[in-house]
């Protein structure tokens, strides 16, 4: 029996609502928030809870969170509870669509979402209102999930603090006065925090994996043209990736399979065969290979980045993995030949407003574009020629092995005021600095996911590893950060202070 005088109105209207779904009459649990996506997909499609329950449980932690770290410049309260009731409906009509139905999820906010404002966290778009959707949120709702909301990015995705001069800043979970770094910040803030069990980003240079690094969860950069890019606001077409960021492994397999597949109609799309990323998942590390390349890390790492590393290669080797090291002599030219394509990309983008209103960039931004200017057509022609033959040299590298093993990020997280980062006693500027460490795998297009691997003794912020695989290894890849994830409870159980 509940109490009718101590439920809310919310919550009244969704047991009222649920009463034919689960066949009882029950007030919704806050904790559904707290599931993953694979846990509220299984009580979902049994009808041990509803949709509505679920995106009720949401948009409350996210009336409580967000007001204090900013991750969702949008929120689809009524477009959400609509999208769930009709995802019932389907249900008791025994149209069920498969693991993502009924489930919600956050998208950055410069991916296209139809009748929803899209911002691209910029001062050129405050009213942008798309007519449709950008193709992975497409297929995602296809395949049943829910938008829930938009989430704060830097100013058109071309930083890593997601410090919006526009929007405000977003802030980390795991201390409010941290950066969640960026430029999915957002996305990466929201799910640390439980306001949504996945979430969308964009991964231009590390823009998934960074804030999947600092913020304590998992995201993945696919294989480049995994997910079609049409409806997603560019930042340097040849270099970005959509990516799902989420509590797991698994339920980044889950979202994955929902939006890749070949899109005729984006350029960029490869096509490439979609197996099923979950079917291996479980099948544990014997047999498997993984290698250690130092020449990879081209940037001096946090030492209890570095201890939490090493102590994450021992456990892929008691889970029964062979760990070899590999040497790649040209992971400098990885780096040296990007750094162009970004710069003259991301110009070509924004020069006819960077000429006209230059004083509507932020601070960080208009910098960025200004050094761009120094990139002339014949760097970025010999780079685009370059990368053809490194990658071909990558592949022949690294495919013995199943994953590549590197740090996920050179520090924790820096202070929202100074973004300044500390990196074995000295301080050094936050944006930007993982860039060599992650932007090479933008360059070659390979697949990496960020895992956590503990937090650091000094300040108890997220630590992190990279595991990176052979174009269309996602499968692999995401097996291999399943097996740690499962190994490392002690992590995954781990919630922020804020929470």
């Amino acid at each position: 029996m509940i109490d009718l005088k101590t439920i809310s109105t919310k919550e009244m209207f969704a047991s009222i609502y649920c009463l034919e779904f689960k066949g009882e009459f029950q007030v919704s649990s806050g904790d559904l928030c707290y599931l993953s996506i694979f846990e509220l997909s299984e009580k979902i499609k049994s009808r041990e809870i509803s949709p509505l329950e679920v995106i009720e449980s949401h948009l409350a932690q996210i009336e409580r969170l967000n007001p204090k770290l900013n991750a969702f410049i949008t929120v689809c309260h009524e477009e959400a509870r609509e999208a769930a009731r009709q995802a019932e409906k389907e249900i008791s009509d025994s149209k069920y669509r498969g693991p993502l139905h009924g489930i919600p999820f956050g998208a950055k906010d410069i991916i296209d979402s139809k009748g929803v404002l899209t911002t691209h966290g910029s001062s050129f778009f405050p009213e942008n209102v798309p007519g449709e959707d950008a193709e992975c949120i497409r297929r995602l709702k296809e395949a049943g999930a829910i938008l829930i909301g938009k989430c704060n990015t830097h100013e058109f995705a071309a930083g890593s603090t997601t410090k919006n001069p526009h929007y405000g800043a977003c802030r980390n979970p795991w201390d409010p006065s941290r950066v969640p770094a960026g430029s999915s910040g957002g996305s990466g803030s929201a799910v640390a925090a439980f306001m949504c069990p996945g979430t969308l980003g964009t991964d231009t240079g590390g823009s998934v994996r960074g804030p999947a690094a600092v913020c304590g969860i998992v995201g993945l950069k696919p294989t480049y043209g995994r997910i079609s890019l049409r409806g997603v606001f560019p930042n340097s077409t040849s270099l970005d990736h959509v990516g799902p960021l989420a509590h797991s492994a698994r339920d980044c397999a889950l979202l994955l399979q929902g939006m890749a597949g070949y899109d005729p109609m984006d350029p960029a799309s490869a096509d490439l065969p979609v197996p099923d990323f979950s079917a291996e998942i479980e099948e544990g590390l014997e047999g498997l290979c993984l290698a250690l390349c130092p020449d990879l890390v081209q940037v001096e790492i946090d030492a209890p980045i570095m201890r939490a590393f090493d102590d994450a290669v021992e456990i892929f080797r008691d889970l029964g993995a062979q760990i070899e090291s590999v040497s790649c002599p040209f992971a400098e030219e990885l780096n040296s030949q990007r750094s162009p394509i970004a710069d003259a990309e991301l110009l070509s983008v924004h020069r006819e407003n960077f000429e006209k209103y230059p004083e509507r960039f932020g601070n960080d931004l208009r910098e960025r574009l200004e050094n761009a200017r120094k990139t002339t057509l014949d760097m970025y022609i010999r780079a685009c020629q370059q990368r053809r033959t490194l990658r071909r040299m990558a592949e022949t590298i690294f495919r013995p092995y199943d994953g590549v093993l590197l740090p996920g990020y050179p520090c924790v997280a820096a202070p929202v005021e100074s973004t300044m980062a500390t990196v074995n006693g000295k301080e050094v500027p936050f944006m930007g600095l993982a860039r060599n460490l992650t932007g090479p795998h933008n360059f070659t297009g390979f697949p990496s996911v960020s895992v956590p691997t503990g937090f650091s003794p000094i300040s108890e912020l997220p630590m992190a590893m990279q595991i990176v695989g052979l174009p269309g290894t996602e499968a692999r890849i995401l097996r291999v950060a399943y097996a740690y994830d499962q190994s490392t409870p002690e992590i995954r159980n781990r919630r922020p202070v804020i929470i």
